[in-house]
């Protein structure tokens, strides 16, 4: 069941594939370098992930291989910080795509991903020696 959120939708992106094309996009390295990574943009790119969430497209298998993507990306470059101030609001815990950088340092909890990407963050931990 998807919720009507059209007075949230941008006037940019009107329809739920322009949004998961956009989120494709930053599964790109040169546009996460340049989208995700930035103080400035990666507030608005994160909120393209949002609106996917509240639209309920989440198990659409191009978001699905897009986040394991950003994810692995997101090992690889720094993302920006996104704090509410950045946001306009406190984001939820499991809004793990507001939580990148967290991510990337090992400090967000395995447990608040989704199943399709805890493998790819175990292993990080791993990595990180913040799991055995």
């Amino acid at each position: 069941m998807r919720k009507d959120i059209s007075e949230q939708q941008s006037g940019f992106f009107r329809t739920p594939e322009e949004h998961i094309r956009r989120w494709q996009s930053f599964a790109e390295p040169k546009n996460f370098n340049f989208e995700i990574t930035d103080s400035w943009m990666a507030p608005a790119a994160l909120y393209v992930r949002e609106i996917i969430h509240k639209l309920g497209l989440e198990k659409d298998p191009r978001v699905i291989e897009a986040d394991k993507k950003i994810l692995k990306l997101s090992f690889e470059y720094t993302p920006a910080f996104t704090e509410e101030p950045d946001i306009g609001y406190k984001p939820e815990p499991h809004w793990w795509w507001y939580f990148l950088r967290k991510i990337q340092e090992g400090d967000y909890p395995l447990d608040l991903l989704p199943d399709h990407l805890k493998d790819i963050y175990r292993d990080h931990l791993k990595k990180l020696g913040k799991l055995t």
